[in-house]
């Protein structure tokens, strides 16, 4: 069974049942409840860890509990490998969003089949150039795009497009607006004043527990960004000190592999 699961992660696909019999048995597999830490910002550790089932996310925040979510993890991902290949700290905090089954792989291991087959390393480096490309795509939204349309973008990368449930909406989890908040860097009070917005125009809805986008979204916010502005404070008020909408650490969230 788990030789089956770990054909299809992107890592392994091209392996043989022999190799990956013996991946499988040199994987630790830990469970963790939702809300739980797998490891720490700066955290001293150098496993790499692949999701067999749940959601996690990597997050950073700040002393006041404020949090960006870096990237989100589902089945068949992997993480931890920039700690993996250079033993320095972890670069962000990862948390279980739902309870979750994580297989193991110390580095001695790792790195013993990346030397057994290279083509696991070409994988491993395919999967973080995607990665930093993400992160590239966010830092520029984070300095360029208004809190409007890093929302919008958002909901719609989280809605499910073979799932429609009325004509035009796309159907997407329902999130609070505070972790709206930390995927998009801003705050929750612009991001409740930027839904408010959004919904009066029929934007977004909600219904049954989900969240219902209109396909052309970002087009209807082309035309009613104005609104959305007239709600939102300016970023800068003067005063020297970080507004609650300005982007939390536009140039730090470069690095999604941890």
């Amino acid at each position: 069974m788990l030789i089956k699961y770990l054909k299809e992660i992107p890592l392994f696909t091209h392996l043989k049942d022999a190799q990956l019999k013996e991946i499988a048995s040199r994987c630790k597999k830990v469970l963790f409840k939702k809300g739980e830490v797998i490891f720490h910002k700066t955290d001293m550790s150098t496993d790499l860890y692949i999701v067999d089932s749940g959601i996690l996310k990597a997050v950073l925040s700040d002393d006041d509990g404020d949090e960006i979510v870096l990237a989100r993890f589902e089945a068949g991902a992997f993480f931890g490998e920039l700690s993996l290949l250079d033993g320095q700290g972890r670069s962000a905090t990862i948390v279980a969003d739902t309870d979750s089954e994580l297989s193991v792989l110390s580095q001695p291991v790792f790195l013993d089949l990346v030397t057994k087959d290279p083509k696991i390393a070409i994988a491993l480096m395919t999967t973080m150039v995607g990665r930093l490309r993400n992160a590239d795509e966010k830092i520029e939204s984070l300095a360029f795009q208004e809190v409007g349309e890093r929302l919008i973008r958002t909901l719609l990368d989280g809605s499910s497009r073979e799932e429609k449930v009325a004509k035009g909406f796309l159907k997407g989890a329902k999130r609070t607006h505070k972790e709206l908040a930390s995927m998009i860097g801003s705050s929750r009070e612009a991001v409740s004043k930027c839904m408010k917005v959004l919904a009066t125009n029929g934007i977004v809805k909600e219904a049954e527990g989900h969240m219902l986008i209109a396909e052309n979204a970002l087009d209807q916010l082309k035309h009613r960004r104005r609104g959305c502005r007239q709600l939102l404070p300016d970023a800068a008020d003067g005063s020297g000190r970080h507004h609650p909408d300005q982007p939390h650490g536009v140039g730090s969230n470069r690095q999604q592999g941890l």
